[in-house]
């Protein structure tokens, strides 16, 4: 089969976004990559709500959840079929949000213990972050996403195609967070099947104006869509991953960074045929513009 034996090279990177560094806030992003098993993979993003003070440690629980959870679901096998990755999806899921939610308690917890007048209601909106989790075993890929994150998948043939999205901001109300009480009714889940992916981007919100095209449709709304231009992001990264900060440097760059004031944060992977044993990960360093 096409694709056995693939692994995974990623190329990552986060960078403060120009509203955070005049405002002197922390960057509020956070990634994971790790591997479950040699072919399959966690690749997670979390975007920590900027105005929110406590939102880096929310995106930190967030992606240290959504690990606990694959190593939960997946450590002891994998599944089989379809039908079997569709559990894996529903287990995964909840485990996601249960992990994210203990975390999240405790921490009210000290808090409430340091500060006992501050409402515990408060305390536990003050770490409001997106998530979006993609556990890769070729030819299946599952996701999980609340908030505005984005996947963009590159079949071949086929090209880029963006999976998951929020609206552009001209359709956007209120951001649905983890922390948010109708988080429920806005998580976006699915299980793709596709061998002919061969490369994926996940990305903080902060990327959209950036690397996304915006196109109408006949009733008015707006939405995102992934330009075929896109996969020059794979075809470059994925054959220079090893290039130390050319990933960090574009994001930095001025015209890049004018798209939005917001975190930048990105983990780009690619697959190739190897014996390595595990996801190869070329983190960029965090910086600030």
């Amino acid at each position: 089969m096409r694709g056995a034996g693939a692994v995974w090279t990623a190329v990552t990177s986060t960078v403060t976004g120009p509203g955070h560094v005049r405002s002197g806030l922390p960057n509020q992003d956070r990634k994971l990559v790790r591997s479950i098993n040699p072919r399959c993979c966690l690749f997670a993003v979390a975007d920590g709500a900027g105005s929110y003070r406590r939102s880096d440690q929310g995106a930190e629980l967030a992606v240290g959840a959504a690990w606990d959870a694959a190593e939960h679901v997946f450590g002891a096998g994998m599944p089989n079929g379809l039908g079997g990755w569709s559990a894996a999806l529903r287990d995964f899921q909840s485990e996601c949000l249960e992990r994210f939610d203990r975390g999240v308690f405790e921490l009210t917890r000290r808090v409430l213990a340091e500060h006992p007048d501050e409402p515990e209601t408060e305390i536990r909106a003050s770490f409001a972050t997106t998530l979006l989790a993609v556990v890769a075993q070729p030819p299946y890929f599952l996701y999980v996403s609340v908030g505005d994150c984005f996947l963009v998948v590159h079949r071949d043939p086929g090209g880029p195609r963006l999976v998951v999205t929020a609206s552009p901001r001209e359709n956007v109300g209120a951001t649905t967070f983890l922390t948010s009480g109708n988080r429920n009714q806005h998580i976006q889940s699915h299980v793709i099947v596709d061998d002919r992916i061969t490369a994926m981007a996940v990305c903080s919100d902060g990327l959209a104006e950036g690397m996304l095209t915006v196109a109408g449709t006949p009733n008015g709304d707006l939405h995102y869509q992934a330009p075929p231009e896109f996969r020059k992001y794979f075809d470059y990264f994925g054959r220079h991953a090893a290039a130390d900060g050319e990933l960090e440097a574009y994001l930095k760059s001025a015209q890049f960074a004018a798209t939005s004031t917001d975190d930048k944060t990105v983990v780009l992977a690619v697959r190739r045929s190897a014996p390595a044993q595990q996801v190869e990960v070329h983190d960029d360093a965090q910086v600030g513009q």
